[in-house]
């Protein structure tokens, strides 16, 4: 299969939602259902306005959380940098498995962290953003 199958999707915008299930929705067309996705994702994403605090970014396929072998997620923490409005570009990418064959909404997603409250967040900013997908052959962890 060889890469065969595969998309990028990017975009050059911002979002400042601290909750948002759906930042980014890249449509994929998945050919096998014995296959696996591979997603990466590279953007801009900051927290601000507080300090010992925490933001998690995720990826959902058709509006879920990849189950196997696990989520595909980041998660930003800061401690003593209360005003300081900190935009890197940070990414994080994953497989899953058990998708089946067909259109697979692939989304950008962000929350709280376990155990932390609501902070500021902000994904994207003056650069582009991307979602990568592939199809590739299922491992065997």
């Amino acid at each position: 299969m060889e890469d065969m199958n595969w998309k990028q999707c990017a975009w050059y915008s911002a979002n400042g939602n601290d909750y948002d299930t759906n930042i980014y929705d890249c449509v994929f067309t998945k050919q096998y259902s014995d296959t696996a996705l591979w997603v990466y994702y590279g953007g801009n994403l900051r927290l601000y306005g507080c300090s010992g605090c925490c933001k998690r970014w995720y990826i959902t396929f058709n509006s879920n959380e990849c189950s196997s072998p696990t989520v595909i997620d980041a998660v930003v923490y800061q401690e003593n940098t209360y005003y300081m409005n900190l935009h890197r570009h940070r990414s994080f990418e994953g497989y899953c498995h058990n998708i089946g064959a067909g259109e697979v909404h692939v989304r950008l997603a962000v929350g709280d962290c376990s155990g932390f409250g609501n902070y500021d967040a902000y994904t994207g900013w003056n650069s582009a953003s991307r979602l990568i997908i592939k199809e590739v052959s299922a491992s065997p962890y």
